[in-house]
């Protein structure tokens, strides 16, 4: 990364990871750090966000019923599986223990 970056300054371009790229690292890093605190899934406060939006992603999601869209599944070091499920009509994420 960091290579890059005077590389990128040497060379007059962009570099390849933005000053944005690390805001959205860090708001995730708070969100896995209260997390670790709370013991929760606890969601990523990203209050600008530059990326796609849910109907622009949604159709790379697989159908999980009539009601959500399977976003992930897997099994935690305890032997819990989660779900993360997305609410196709309101694009809430929700997750699911089994």
């Amino acid at each position: 990364m960091f290579t890059d970056t005077f590389e990128s300054i040497d060379q007059g371009r962009p570099p390849q990871e933005t000053f944005y790229d690390g805001y959205v690292v860090n708001a995730i890093l708070d969100a896995a750090y209260r997390s670790a605190a709370t013991k929760n899934w606890e969601a990523v406060e990203l209050p600008v966000w530059r990326g796609a939006e849910a109907s622009d992603v949604i159709r790379a999601y697989t159908s999980f019923d009539d009601k959500y869209y399977l976003i992930k599944e897997e099994v935690l070091p305890n032997g819990v599986t989660k779900r993360i499920l997305m609410d196709k009509q309101t694009v809430e994420v929700v997750s699911v223990d089994l």
